[in-house]
């Protein structure tokens, strides 16, 4: 994917694993040449999501990738468009959505920029950056000291509190996961590397839950590798990575290499309150920084937990979702849902 950080995903060994842990209900279609050679690719992944204030089928479209060809695009899109339609009909569909990075301007230009009859119909959702931590301000690393809340380690006895905190918190954000029993109990047991010990839970005075969030090194199944780095960039690396023996901190890898990261999953903190995700923030920090060079993580544009990540050193990817209605039917995302915070899972990507 082009843009001013170039990347790749690495899906090897198996290219569907990470469409299983997103979803049982997955599709992927094929551009080929007459010679069979692979020229475009895309899918399709259905699932129960919280949309319009009601439990409905929604669909994220991704891995869309197509090999420069003025009249290979103007087929993909036609045939993406009727694999919508059929989308809706078969599974009763009626919302999908998709993201693409903000200044990769190929792919900008070929979804939304073209004029024609026919093609998809992309509206704006919400903009977004992808967040890589490499490092704490100051020189300690150690957790802040907060009297708002405690960090605990999830235990089995933590289950049903979890899961019902992360539906309530996921049915206000629009596309939203829906944490069935049976949808939380398929994640724990079928991701790999993932289960109740990973979350992190902020608790109140009250031990009421206030926050959770699970980091997840997906490895496995998926990784990234940036193809070349600006020179500033290039140069931050070296420096880091100069001073990583000193700090007990992995070195950041090298163009072409792939990123030795994890991921901040179920991220939910009650009322976006920075002060919880500052204590879940600090304690994952403090579990994974001599393992991993980088700590990934999504925010919104003029999310209240920006506030937070002035005492961490990062970069940010910028990114935008988009929404198409499948159907026809009236847009996904109204006024009062465009306030809110997506349900989207940056990792599931």
């Amino acid at each position: 994917m082009k843009g001013a950080l170039p990347l790749r995903f690495d899906r090897t060994p198996d290219y569907f694993a990470l469409h299983r842990c997103h979803a049982a209900d997955q599709r992927t279609w094929l551009a080929e040449n007459e010679d069979g050679d692979i020229k475009g690719i895309a899918s399709l992944i259905v699932r129960d999501g919280y949309l319009m204030n009601r439990i409905q089928q929604v669909a994220y479209l991704g891995d869309l990738r197509l090999t420069p060809d003025r009249y290979l695009s103007r087929v993909w899109m036609d045939e993406g468009r009727n694999r919508l339609v059929d989308l809706g009909r078969e599974a009763g569909v009626e919302h999908a959505y998709c993201c693409m990075i903000r200044d990769n301007r190929l792919a900008v230009q070929s979804l939304l920029g073209a004029r024609r009859a026919g093609c998809l119909a992309l509206s704006h959702w919400h903009g977004y950056s992808n967040v890589s931590v490499y490092g704490k301000r100051g020189w300690c690393d150690a957790p802040s000291a907060t009297n708002t809340v405690r960090i605990v380690q999830a235990q089995a006895h933590h289950a049903d509190a979890l899961r019902n905190f992360l539906d309530t918190e996921s049915a206000g954000q629009p596309f939203g996961c829906v944490f069935s029993e049976a949808e939380f109990s398929r994640r724990l047991q079928t991701w790999p590397d993932f289960g109740i010990e990973n979350f992190l839970l902020a608790l109140d005075a009250g031990d009421n839950l206030c926050g959770c969030v699970a980091p997840w090194d997906a490895g496995r199944i998926k990784r990234i590798v940036l193809e070349r780095l600006r020179p500033s960039v290039q140069a931050l690396r070296l420096a880091f990575n100069a001073m990583a023996p000193m700090f007990d901190r992995p070195r950041i890898a090298a163009p072409g290499e792939a990123l030795q990261d994890i991921y901040l999953t179920h991220l939910q903190v009650k009322q976006r309150d920075p002060a919880v995700f500052v204590a879940l923030l600090d304690a994952a920090w403090a579990a994974v920084r001599h393992r991993y060079a980088l700590m990934q993580l999504c925010l919104y544009d003029n999310d209240p937990l920006w506030s937070a990540m002035a005492r961490y050193r990062l970069t940010c990817l910028q990114m935008d979702l988009y929404t198409l209605s499948v159907t026809g039917a009236a847009p996904a995302i109204n006024r009062q849902a465009a306030t809110r915070i997506p349900g989207f899972e940056i990792y599931l990507v």
